[in-house]
């Protein structure tokens, strides 16, 4: 009896003490600052909090994408072209490198209702797309625990979405401890729950919902910690607004003038230093490596799909921009006009079964220079027309089938 007393106030003394942290956290929690916005903190990818923050702000257009966003170095990347609000709305980049439809479903489907009835972004890019899908270590890196527990027991989600996501996870993480000799996730609620759910469970899922909870409670706190202490760190960039209305003419000379300052050291319209970096050093090896490169099966329609319904539970409009290869670049690589038509096409197919989606479909700029950046990110040219989209999206009452 002793024992057993002693045990129970041990428990009591712990959820006490994690009551008090939970507590003088929220508290002492800073305000988010809008600057925030601008940077890719891992914290905006695998947490909650940050991305709840900012969407529940009046005039907050919440960007979902991958390792385009880093492009700062393009004065067209949104996070310099609307800084200061130019247009009336302040970005926020989530994602970064292998942020993929995955990833980015399980954010949104984590988010709660705070992007319910809002209007967000989502960047695809067609090195997604490939037979595999997304690597597992390359998801993992980006995987929230949080996330996942916190989606699983949403019900405005479609039971079906969520069984998907977690059949997804287990996958991936099957895949990797194969690879590895590991053992991830055995004991985990959120491990243990989505096996739950792979197996349409109904009686383990009853089993694990306390254990879920109070696992999603301790990372939901470890996820304030960490934001807070981001918060507090400041530095955040903010970049000096230009004045007056745009003039979309005037910015696509400057995009030009930009970009020929930006890339002559090459016949592919890359930035120069990432051509010296990846690309010169070793082109002839270059030549033709892409040609079994195949569009025609790939998990990543699956995601791309679960990505879409997520935003269609949550009644969210998304503005789906649908970027196209180097096509310079891809005629060299061996990267066949066949191959890229099929995945252009299918993406373009998934899209248009939902409505609250408005597709940039900007597969059509293959071979425009300056378009890319490099052998796959949005360049200067690029994101000039993803910026006016976003302004016309942003303005526009209702959304509608592409631009």
């Amino acid at each position: 009896m002793r024992k057993a007393i002693k045990a129970f106030l041990c428990v009591a003394a712990a959820v006490l003490g994690l009551l008090s942290v939970r507590l003088a956290v929220q508290k002492t929690m800073p305000a988010y600052p809008e600057a925030l916005g601008n940077t890719l903190d891992v914290e905006k990818i695998t947490g909650t909090y940050l991305v709840k923050e900012a969407a529940e702000l009046p005039d907050t257009l919440t960007i979902f994408g991958s390792s385009e966003l880093k492009t700062f170095e393009i004065p067209t990347h949104p996070a310099n072209f609307f800084a200061g609000k130019r247009a009336g709305f302040q970005v926020n980049l989530v994602g970064r490198g292998s942020c993929q439809s995955l990833v980015h479903a399980m954010a949104i489907g984590a988010s709660g209702n705070s992007l319910t009835g809002k209007k967000i972004v989502l960047i695809t890019a067609p090195q997604s797309y490939v037979e595999g899908g997304i690597a597992p270590d390359l998801f993992l890196a980006n995987f929230s625990e949080q996330q996942l527990l916190t989606l699983l027991a949403d019900e405005e989600i479609p039971e079906a979405t969520r069984q998907y996501l977690a059949g997804r996870v287990q996958n991936l993480i099957s895949q990797y401890n194969a690879q590895n000799g590991t053992n991830l996730e055995t004991h985990t609620a959120a491990g243990l729950l989505s096996k739950a759910w792979v197996g349409d469970n109904s009686a383990l899922k009853t089993v694990l919902s306390p254990y879920a909870a109070i696992s999603r409670w301790l990372l939901d706190t470890k996820d304030l910690a960490v934001s807070a202490r981001l918060i507090r760190r400041g530095g955040f960039p903010a970049n000096e607004a230009k004045p007056g209305e745009i003039d979309w003419a005037q910015e696509e000379t400057l995009a030009q003038e930009t970009a020929q300052s930006q890339a002559t050291n090459n016949d592919y319209f890359m930035l120069d230093s990432y051509y010296q970096t990846y690309v010169g050093h070793r082109l002839s090896q270059m030549a033709g490596r892409d040609a079994d490169i195949c569009y025609d099966v790939s998990p990543e329609y699956g995601d791309l799909h679960c990505l879409f319904e997520i935003c269609k539970a949550k009644d969210i409009q998304a503005l789906f921009v649908h970027v196209p290869v180097n096509g310079k670049w891809s005629d060299y690589t061996g990267l066949s006009q066949s191959t890229r038509q099929i995945y252009y096409k299918t993406v373009r197919a998934i899209a248009a079964q939902y409505d609250n989606i408005t597709m940039l479909d900007l597969t059509q700029e293959e071979y425009t220079p300056y378009f890319l950046c490099d052998t796959m990110h949005l360049g200067w040219k690029g994101w000039l027309a993803v910026d006016r989209a976003m302004v016309e999206f942003w303005n526009a009452d209702e959304t509608r089938d592409s631009f």
